[in-house]
């Protein structure tokens, strides 16, 4: 198992992408496919009377109510890390796609710092409106990846072998920062989520940006590789027994304890991780997810998309659309709508969701095909 730590324009880059670029089936889907499980748990958050709390480090685990609710939310432990780090993937495939095309690279440069701009601004404006009515403002999924965007464009042609070593000590050694002397606005954005007061936070850009940034180098080595999928098996089992080495063995990594016995793995409590901020467990569970998920869905898709996956295709091919327009779509629903629902109930409401969400996305993606602008563009 190699990974090629080198610039992502040398010669052999240039040599295996001298083709005209083609889209890559397998990043669309997998992405509508986090965007599936996303909206699964947004429907969740609004309308399951059942839904535990959240996973936050610094309080107890969440008491989980049955095995279904589990796993309601446990199959979306991955949809934010594979968020992170197929924004990453992407900056490293359209990037080199634009130099191609003659854009020159101060261009490709000031394109990424725009679209990271546009992330916060809408974070900010227009998913922050209902917040801000509330009377706070939250550092959100959305800002976290456009700060990150930002940093990967002026880091962007740093070597791999600099860039990995950065993305594993903000996932592993971030657990040991005292930031207690740090304003809490500081603390809000850089590391700590903070969940009471005017300025709060939830996605801090430690170490959310170390899945952005390990994207970035997975996406410039793929380019070099006619099959990628093997090398994303290997790197999903090394993380797997990265999980097990660090659930089993406790302590350091793992907010949350468990019970332990022969039996511990079978238990409900094994599987529980912190996820603000994530912990060891949460974060080489997600990674093993993710790298099998590219791997499965290389291979289905090699000979092109199956129709059995289109509505997933249209989804990941307007990730920023959807996320914006259906926590509209649950807002006004849940204004209709009083009181929660069971399981059952929930689960009928997500199938509603994605099913209203087909046509639009299919337009939307239509429309920044036919009649690009700026709008469409950078949204």
């Amino acid at each position: 198992m190699t990974l090629n730590l080198t610039d992502g324009m040398d010669d052999r880059v240039a040599q295996l992408t001298a083709a005209p670029t083609q889209r890559r089936a397998y990043v669309d889907v997998f992405r509508g496919l986090l965007i599936a499980h996303m909206a699964l748990d947004h429907a969740s958050l609004m309308f399951n009377a059942g839904r535990a709390a959240e996973e936050i480090a610094a309080a107890p685990p969440p008491v989980v109510q049955g095995v279904f609710q589990f796993l309601t939310r446990f199959i979306g432990v991955p949809v934010a890390p594979g968020f992170c780090f197929m924004a990453g993937f992407m900056i490293a495939l359209t990037s080199l796609a634009r130099e191609r095309r003659g854009i020159s690279r101060d261009e490709v440069t000031r394109r990424l710092v725009i679209r990271g701009l546009v992330l916060i601004a809408v974070d900010a404006a227009i998913m922050g409106l209902p917040r801000a009515m509330m009377g706070f403002y939250s550092f959100m999924v959305l800002s976290s990846i456009g700060v990150a965007i930002i940093a990967m464009a002026f880091l962007r042609n740093v070597r791999s072998r600099t860039l990995v070593p950065i993305a594993m000590s903000m996932l592993i050694l971030h657990p040991l920062l005292d930031v207690s002397s740090w304003p809490l606005a500081l603390r809000a954005v850089l590391y700590e989520p903070v969940r009471e007061g005017a300025f709060r936070s939830m996605y801090p850009v430690i170490p959310w940006m170390a899945f952005v940034m390990l994207g970035f180098v997975i996406g410039r080595d793929a380019l070099q590789r006619v099959r990628p999928e093997r090398f994303w098996l290997q790197l999903s089992a090394l993380c797997l027994l990265a999980f097990l080495a660090v659930r089993l063995v406790g302590g350091f990594g793992n907010a949350y304890s468990y019970t332990a016995s022969y039996t511990a793995i079978a238990n409900i409590d094994f599987w529980l991780f912190a996820k603000y901020p994530p912990d060891l467990a949460f974060i080489s569970w997600s990674l093993t997810c993710v790298f099998f998920s590219l791997a499965v869905l290389a291979v289905i898709t090699r000979n092109g998309r199956p129709a059995w996956l289109k509505p997933l295709e249209i989804f990941g091919r307007v990730p920023f659309f959807f996320y914006v327009v259906h926590f509209y779509v649950l807002g006004i629903a849940r204004g209709l709508v009083s009181g929660k629902f069971d399981l059952i109930g929930t689960y009928f409401i997500w199938l509603a969701l994605l099913t209203v969400m087909v046509l639009p996305c299919a337009w939307y993606y239509r429309k920044k095909i036919e009649r690009p602008n700026l709008i469409t563009k950078y949204f």
